[in-house]
């Protein structure tokens, strides 16, 4: 389910009139786009007196979209016309951009975050382990049982126009190949901790540890690709070492970690890791949770939920004899923290999977 169907669904039945466009297809400088379709809903909110509901989709394709909203809801505001404004765009970082440009203080942001493993089971009969591989865009799983064309669909219409078109678009980037390679080594490495020296001297051509940091928050803002920092209570600290995270591992898997159906101990140890930590993600997006790893010396917690009253680490267990010598050494420095086991000996990952960064 597209972002699209989402909004139609839920204005079903709506009561007020209902103004649906998108900028699909209209020409790059074709002047009075969304002035006119802000005009014809204030005309039926006239009409109706009382409300009426604009959906603006596609809104990036729109040159200078972000202003031209302001102006209209400004206007509205004024002369107290009740306009409900429900913009929709596919790529967010450019979203991201107009937003803060032009409306800050004038919006909700609402996330449509990659799907949960209880919706890809329900809409396509996924198991744990097909997700735990191809994880959550219900676009690429009528290709499942075809891994070149699901490789393809997700080059084609997931990465290719996250990093072509938005980020591309959004600013100048002197080393594309240099993009790409950081989410490649970025996401292959997810749910592992990784130097960003070496991650320099992984990539051709890398530059210095800016233009890493500068990239990865670049994919994580677009929803592909985060670095957790090590958690600490200290204000200060040297920045550590960080964690790679992709927000669901269906982004990994395209970029070439080892994960399939008879992967090695080793590997499934590493990609169920990933797994717990990219619902982790998702999970803590627009709230006030964040997520974070630890680690002293030899004793290492996989990840750590935590907001302004609640702290709790999390381990991720594939195997009978994992050891659960972090979560004792983090509650020794942490008493008052909590702990989870997700897996062998613990909550089992798909009843873990539909917890929610509250019910943690």
């Amino acid at each position: 389910m597209g972002k699209t169907t989402i909004v139609r669904q839920a204005l079903d039945g709506a009561q007020a009139p209902v103004v649906y466009r998108t900028a699909d297809g209209i020409l790059a400088d074709e002047p009075g786009w969304i002035g006119g379709a802000w005009l014809e809903a204030r005309s039926l909110a006239q009409q109706a007196q009382g409300t009426a509901v604009l959906v603006l989709d596609e809104i990036q394709k729109v040159p200078l979209w972000s202003d031209q909203v302001k102006r209209y809801w400004d206007e509205d505001t004024w002369h107290k016309r009740d306009i409900r404004v429900i913009i929709l765009g596919s790529s967010v970082v450019l979203l991201n951009h107009g937003l803060r440009e032009s409306l800050a203080g004038r919006f909700e942001r609402i996330h449509v975050m990659p799907w949960s493993f209880s919706e890809m089971h329900d809409a396509f009969g996924w198991d744990l382990e097909t997700y735990a591989i191809y994880g959550g865009y219900p676009g690429s799983a009528p290709f499942q049982h075809d891994h070149a064309r699901w490789l393809a669909y997700m080059h084609d219409s997931i990465i290719e126009p996250v990093v072509l078109k938005d980020m591309l678009q959004r600013q100048r980037i002197d080393k594309p190949f240099l993009l790409r390679d950081t989410l490649k080594v970025g996401a292959r490495t997810s749910g592992r901790e990784i130097s960003y020296t070496k991650m320099i001297g992984e990539l051709p051509d890398a530059g210095n540890t800016s233009t890493l940091v500068h990239y990865l928050q670049m994919f994580e803002e677009a929803g592909l690709l985060c670095a957790l920092s090590k958690y600490t209570r200290a204000v200060m600290k040297r920045r550590s070492s960080p964690k790679m995270q992709v927000f669901t591992n269906a982004i990994a898997t395209a970029c070439g970690a080892p994960w399939h159906y008879e992967m090695s101990p080793a590997d499934r140890g590493r990609c169920y890791e990933s797994l717990v930590g990219g619902h982790l993600r998702s999970a803590v997006q627009g709230t006030l949770f964040t997520l974070s790893w630890w680690r002293d010396g030899n004793d290492e917690v996989d990840y750590v939920l935590h907001s302004p009253t609640k702290t709790v680490a999390i381990e991720v267990s594939t195997s009978p004899s994992h050891h659960q010598r972090g979560l004792a050494a983090f509650v020794n420095r942490f008493p008052d923290a909590t702990t989870i086991l997700v897996g062998e000996g613990g909550i089992p990952f798909d009843v873990f999977l539909g917890m929610n960064a509250k019910d943690l």
